[in-house]
C-alpha cells in the first residue's frame, strides 16, 4: 500500500536533504540561525529539525516503498 502525501519521492528526499543541510550547519556552528522555506530555525529548535529529519526520512521510505511493515498471523490450535 503506497504512502498518501502531498510529496513526491523527489520532493521529499529535496526535503531530508534540506533539514539534514540545517542540522549540519546548526550543529557545526556554521549558523546561529537557518532558514528553511519560510521557517526559521535557531539552536533552540535543534528537536523540531530533528523530527522534521525523521518525518521526512520516514516518507522517504515509505513512497520508496522500502518501508517496512509488521505482519500479524493469528494461529488457532486445535485438539482433534
Amino acid at each position: 500500500m503506497g504512502a498518501i502525501s502531498a510529496y513526491t519521492l523527489p520532493e521529499a528526499q529535496n526535503m531530508l536533504k534540506l533539514w539534514k543541510e540545517c542540522e549540519v550547519a546548526l550543529a557545526s556552528g556554521q549558523a546561529t540561525s537557518y532558514k528553511v522555506g519560510s521557517r526559521e530555525c535557531t539552536l533552540i529548535d535543534m528537536q523540531d529539525i530533528r523530527s522534521a529529519i525523521e518525518y521526512f526520512s520516514n516518507l522517504v521510505e515509505a513512497l520508496s516503498g522500502k518501508a517496512r511493515t509488521k505482519r500479524v498471523a493469528r494461529v488457532v490450535f486445535r485438539d482433534l
